[in-house]
């Protein structure tokens, strides 16, 4: 009887396991083929991530860099398009940009990094629209 016990309990841990597993290659994989590439990458980072985070040199100098490309690609396709007549350019120094996406982030944690970005030049365009 305390064989089968041994035995069964085993049975059970094994089954879990791989529920579990299956369950999160499942669905990591529907969840990275339905996300747009801007979200992929640093971009996919949370911002609850992005604020914990901020001492982090590295982690501080990646963010940064891309947030920085970020903007110079959205600069670039809003300056080709037809569609868009008169939008501001945006140039932020390395540091606002930094202090900017830690402000936007803060806000609401749930974004990743790319939505709140978003947000950053979406409130600058508004500024310099001002001026």
């Amino acid at each position: 009887m305390r064989l089968f016990f041994h035995y069964s309990l085993n049975i059970k841990r094994h089954f879990v396991s791989a529920f579990f597993l299956a369950m999160i290659i499942g669905s990591s994989v529907s969840y990275c083929e339905t996300i747009p590439s801007i979200k992929k990458g640093v971009g996919a980072t949370l911002c609850f991530d992005v604020i914990s985070w901020q001492h982090h040199e590295t982690a501080k100098k990646d963010i940064t860099n891309w947030v920085i490309s970020f903007i110079d690609e959205v600069n670039k396709t809003t300056a080709a398009s037809e569609n868009f007549d008169k939008v501001p350019i945006i140039d932020l120094n390395k540091n606002l940009v930094w202090f900017g996406t830690l402000a936007y982030c803060s806000l609401d944690t749930k974004l990743t990094l790319a939505e709140a970005t978003m947000k950053l030049i979406t409130n600058e365009w508004e500024k310099l629209e001002k001026r």
